[in-house]
C-alpha cells in the first residue's frame, strides 16, 4: 500500500478533477448542456370565434361561444405561467451548465501547468 499513491479527488462547483499525487495528472470532466427536449415550447394562443369583429369591436356570438372562448383565455393563462416557470428553469439549467463549462475549462488550464 506504501507504493501506490494515493489519490485525491477534488470538486469545485460541478467540474471534476483527479490529482495523481506523484504526477500531477488531471482529469477534467466535460459538462452537458442541457438537452435539447427540456427547452420548453411557448404555448399558442386561441384562436379568436368568427363571430368576433376585431375591427368593430363587436361579435353575433350566443353566450355559449363567449364562455367557451373566456375558457380557453384562462387555459392558456395558466399555459403561460407554466411556460414561465419552464422557462426559469430551463435558464437555471444554462447558467449551470456556463458554470460548469468554466471550472471544466479552469481545469483543463490547470492541467496544463
Amino acid at each position: 500500500m506504501k507504493r501506490l499513491k494515493q489519490i485525491i479527488l477534488t470538486c469545485l462547483a460541478g467540474a471534476t478533477f483527479f490529482v495523481s499525487a506523484s504526477a500531477n495528472a488531471f482529469y477534467c470532466s466535460e459538462p452537458s448542456p442541457p438537452g435539447r427536449y427540456s427547452k420548453p415550447t411557448q404555448p399558442t394562443p386561441p384562436s379568436v370565434p368568427y363571430c368576433v369583429n376585431e375591427y368593430s369591436n363587436t361579435h353575433t356570438c350566443d353566450d355559449w361561444q363567449i364562455d367557451s372562448y373566456n375558457r380557453e383565455i384562462e387555459n392558456y393563462n395558466w399555459q403561460l405561467k407554466m411556460y414561465s416557470s419552464e422557462v426559469d428553469a430551463y435558464i437555471r439549467k444554462l447558467e449551470s451548465y456556463v458554470d460548469d463549462a468554466i471550472e471544466y475549462a479552469n481545469c483543463e488550464i490547470k492541467s496544463l501547468d
